[in-house]
């Protein structure tokens, strides 16, 4: 297969979209984010990438907390417009049903089947966006998820962001398990 140069832009063909929750004076303010990930096993750790001018990063440093919600693709419309829309002229608090978790300051939406509460640990500035790292304080997750005391995410029916042609998608089959399934892997001769 013959290569071609293609340029300099993030090359990973899917994202996880996920909805940044934070308190901007005193109101919860949701904002869809495909710059997301995890970083570190324990503790917990997570990333996400913010463009310096959006309002969510105001409720981090604010608060010192953020939420990361994992909407359902039943979600989508909603999830798009908090993409769409500022939280600087637009009030999202009303778009999901909120609720507080142990920290008290990091709002979390009740319709997405998996949410989590982070605390905020640090920040590293780039030429457009800010990358902010929260430390994992709780997970929770819809009970109707757990099978045999895991989360079975094709229940959760998360979705993604295709980069290469700007559209949501949702997972498809299993392929196999981690970390067993190359066990099958026989060296070509």
């Amino acid at each position: 297969m013959v290569k071609i140069k293609a340029g300099s832009f993030g090359p990973l063909p899917f994202m996880p979209i996920v909805l940044v929750g934070t308190n901007v004076n005193k109101k919860p303010n949701y904002m869809a984010v495909g710059f997301a990930g995890g970083i570190n096993v324990r503790p917990a750790v997570v990333v996400v990438s913010l463009n310096k001018h959006h309002h969510t990063p105001k409720g981090i440093t604010e608060n010192g907390t953020y939420s990361i919600n994992i909407p359902s693709n039943e979600l989508v419309v909603e999830t798009d417009y908090c993409g769409l829309v500022s939280g600087n002229k637009t009030d999202k608090s009303k778009i999901f049903t909120t609720f507080y978790g142990e920290l008290e300051t990091a709002p979390m939406i009740e319709e997405c089947p998996i949410t989590a509460e982070c605390k905020f640990l640090k920040s590293v500035e780039f030429e457009m966006d800010i990358a902010y790292f929260g430390e994992i304080h709780q997970v929770y997750v819809n009970e109707d998820l757990m099978v045999n005391k895991k989360i079975d995410v094709f229940k959760a029916n998360p979705m993604f962001y295709s980069a290469f042609d700007s559209s949501y998608r949702i997972m498809g089959e299993n392929l196999g398990q981690a970390w067993k399934i190359g066990r099958n892997y026989k060296p070509k001769t």
